[in-house]
C-alpha cells in the first residue's frame, strides 16, 4: 500500500464534544503500515472547535469526490501559532460517516496479505516448454475468483480464502497476476471492530501457518446490499516474507484445512498468548537468552493449561512438564530426533529466569552461546507440536507439517550431531 492523502473538510459530529457544523479545512495522511495524521488547518473564528481538548473519539471529514471519512481516537501532537493543529489517529474509515467502530452495519469484509499466496495457492496458468526459450501458457480467466476454503468458524460467521487472477491483454502487452485474499461474511450486520478481531485472529494463524509476521495490507467492509464498499486504515506491522516456510502445508491439508480453521477459532482465547510467545522468538537479526526464556515459558504455560492434570497427576516441577510433553508426543519422529535434554532444559531456563551467577553453575546442565540457540531451536520445535495437536492434527501429520518445512534440515542436523 501507498501513502494516501485526503484534503477535505473535517467537523467534529453533533453530541460530540458539544460541537456540531463547524468545519475546518485540513489534510488527513495514511502511511504505507496504516497509521495516520490528521493536520487541521483553522481560522480564529473557529479555532475553539479544535482547540478545547488534546483529544477526540472521532472526527468526520468529507473529500472533493463527496467520500465520507470517519477518523477515530485522535490525539493532539502539536498546536503552532499559525492556529494549526496535528492529530494522530487510532483508525480511519474512509467511504462512511460513523460515531464508533462498534456501529453494525457490514455483511463482508475482504482482506489482503501480502504473502497469504505463499500459503494458500493453486495456480490458473498452465506453463508449457515446447523447446529451449519457447513456451506455452494457458490461461483460464473465465471465472476471476475462484474458492479455495469455505469455513463456518462460528455459528454467524464464513472464512473464505479466494484465488483470484487478473488477465490484461492488449496490442502491445499482457500480463497475468495470481494472487490469493480472505474474506469473512456474516448473517447479521457486523461492526468493524468485529471484523478487526476476526483480522487479529486470523493474522495469527497466517503466521503460525508461514511461521513468520503477517500482517494486512488492505481491508475493505462491505454492506449488505453492496452498495457501499469502505477502507479501513489502522496501524499494522509490516509482513515478513516467509520465502519457501511453512509449518502447515496447505496443498497437503486442503481438505482439512476448514476443520483448523474452525478449531483455530474455538481455541484462540487460550492458545492466542503461547502462539504470540512462540512467533515472538523468532528473531531475524540475532539472537539471545531471552528468545529461550520466551519459549521456555510458552511450554509452561501450554502445560500447565492443557496437559496437568488430564492423567489425573499434578506435575509442578519444570524437568518433568517437559518430560510429558515428550512422553505425549512419543510417536512424532521430529521430537525423538531432536533429543531434547529435559535437565538442561530446566536448569539453563532457572538461570537465566533469575539471572544466576556464573559461579553456582556447577553441577547444572547449562548451555551458551551455540548451543543456547540450539537448545532454544529443539523448544520451538517441541512448542510447535503442541500447538498442531490443539489444531487437531495426529502424529504421523504433525511429522508430516516438520518433513515439509525447513525445520526438517534443522531436525536432521541435530539428530546427526546428537547421535555421533
Amino acid at each position: 500500500m501507498t501513502n494516501q492523502v485526503f484534503h477535505g473538510r473535517w467537523w467534529a459530529p453533533d453530541g460530540v464534544r458539544r460541537f456540531k457544523d463547524v468545519a475546518c479545512m485540513g489534510t488527513l495522511i495514511v502511511e504505507k503500515d496504516g497509521s495516520s495524521k490528521l493536520e487541521i488547518y483553522h481560522d480564529q473564528r473557529n479555532s475553539a472547535v479544535f482547540r478545547v481538548c488534546d483529544k477526540y473519539d472521532v472526527v468526520w471529514g468529507e473529500v472533493a469526490d463527496g467520500r465520507k471519512i470517519s477518523v477515530f481516537g485522535l490525539e493532539m501532537l502539536e498546536e503552532t501559532k499559525c492556529f494549526q493543529a496535528s492529530f494522530k489517529a487510532h483508525a480511519v474509515l474512509v467511504g462512511v460517516h460513523i460515531k464508533t467502530g462498534h456501529e453494525a452495519m457490514f455483511k463482508t469484509c475482504v482482506v489482503s496479505y501480502p504473502y497469504l499466496r505463499n500459503w494458500a495457492f493453486i495456480p490458473k496458468v498452465k506453463k508449457t516448454e515446447l523447446e529451449e526459450d519457447v513456451y506455452d501458457f494457458v490461461v483460464d480467466s473465465r471465472k476471476q475468483d475462484h474458492v479455495l476454503v469455505d469455513a463456518q468458524i462460528d455459528e454467524k460467521t464464513k472464512l473464505h480464502i479466494y484465488r483470484h487472477i487478473e488477465f490484461k491483454h492488449d496490442k502491445y502487452d499482457t500480463s497475468i497476476t495470481q494472487s490469493t485474499y480472505l474474506s469473512f461474511t456474516t448473517t447479521t450486520l457486523s461492526s468493524p471492530s468485529f471484523f478487526v478481531d476476526c483480522i487479529t485472529e486470523y493474522s495469527q494463524f497466517l503466521s503460525l501457518a508461514l511461521f513468520s509476521k503477517q500482517e494486512p495490507t488492505d481491508i475493505w467492509l462491505i454492506k449488505d446490499d453492496k452498495s457501499s464498499f469502505c477502507q479501513l486504515f489502522y496501524k499494522v506491522d509490516m509482513s515478513v516474507n516467509p520465502n519457501s516456510f511453512s509449518l502447515i502445508p496447505f496443498n497437503k491439508f486442503q481438505k482439512k484445512v476448514p476443520e483448523i480453521l474452525t478449531t483455530w477459532h474455538r481455541i484462540y482465547p487460550q492458545i492466542s498468548q503461547i502462539c504470540n510467545y512462540l512467533l515472538s522468538s523468532i528473531n531475524y537479526d540475532e539472537f539471545d537468552a531471552p528468545d529461550f526464556l520466551i519459549v521456555a515459558q510458552a511450554l509452561d504455560g501450554y502445560h500447565k493449561r492443557f496437559l496437568n492434570k488430564k492423567d489425573g497427576k499434578d506435575i509442578r516441577k519444570y524437568e518433568d512438564e517437559i518430560k510429558a510433553m515428550i512422553n505425549h508426543f512419543d510417536k512424532v519422529e521430529s521430537v525423538r530426533k531432536c533429543h531434547i535434554d529435559c535437565q538442561m532444559m530446566a536448569d539453563t531456563r532457572h538461570k537465566y529466569s533469575h539471572l544466576i551467577p556464573d559461579e553456582e553453575d556447577e553441577g547444572k546442565k547449562i548451555v551458551r552461546g551455540d548451543e543456547l540457540f540450539r537448545l532454544t531451536q529443539k523448544a520451538k520445535i517441541l512448542l510447535s507440536c503442541c500447538i498442531l495437536d490443539l489444531l487437531g492434527f495426529s502424529q504421523s501429520e504433525i511429522d508430516m507439517c516438520f518433513g515439509s518445512s525447513s525445520f526438517r534440515f534443522l531436525i536432521d542436523r541435530i539428530d546427526f550431531e546428537e547421535s555421533e
